[in-house]
């Protein structure tokens, strides 16, 4: 289980910095390439520290890419070219063509006002994996406790089936996701160093999430 710190600055000297810090206190980061205006893919991933999930989000997902569709792609398949050793790729782009020989894939599908139904969850991490996900990705927003436990449920499905996944009921009232994440097969959970760099609402921060995983441990 690995635990992830999103990236999401302006520049590349702060992206750069945020980089080498993140080797300290994580397995992985995820750099969110919408937020830096000075873009340069091969500088950025050149002689990168640690393994790095590459993302490029529109507003709708909470990003700031503005480009078209095609130009959203085309970033994404630059990072590939240049070392990324993962790529989150919303679930709408699934036909897009990506050169996906030295990375791996992780399809993504999020929900930020409502848990959908669990059957309508279980079909889109089925059709994620069928498309070729290496990793599924489901993040949806838990408005109560039930939902967070519709989650949870989902998540064990998924070990069942032996489908590696990241799964993830946002808010504080889905924290219980990604605490018992480990127990239910989750492949990677994120977290900030700090509250004020989080990247989702619920987010708990590296050292948070460690002593939660100690106690489920014990």
């Amino acid at each position: 289980m690995k635990i992830c710190i999103p990236i999401q600055v302006r520049t590349m000297k702060e992206a750069k910095k945020a980089l080498i810090l993140a080797k300290k206190h994580a397995d992985m980061a995820e750099i969110w390439l919408d937020h830096i205006k000075d873009l340069n893919i091969a500088d950025l991933l050149k002689n990168k520290p640690l393994p790095v999930i590459c993302v490029c989000k529109k507003p709708a997902e909470k990003g700031r890419f503005k480009g078209t569709n095609k130009e959203l792609i085309e970033t994404l398949s630059d990072s590939l070219r240049h070392g990324a050793d993962y790529i989150d790729v919303p679930f709408s782009f699934r036909n897009s063509k990506l050169d996906i020989r030295n990375s791996k894939i992780i399809f993504s599908f999020h929900d930020f006002k409502k848990t959908p139904t669990l059957t309508s969850m279980l079909k889109k991490a089925e059709e994620m994996k069928k498309a070729g996900a290496d990793i599924v990705k489901i993040s949806v927003m838990a408005k109560s406790y039930a939902d967070t436990v519709q989650v949870i449920a989902l998540a064990k499905h998924l070990q069942s089936k032996k489908i590696p996944h990241i799964i993830i009921a946002m808010g504080k009232k889905g924290a219980l996701s990604r605490i018992l994440t480990p127990t239910l097969g989750g492949t990677i959970m994120f977290a900030p160093i700090s509250k004020t760099k989080s990247s989702a609402p619920g987010q708990l921060t590296v050292k948070e999430l460690r002593e939660a995983w100690s106690l489920i441990k014990q």
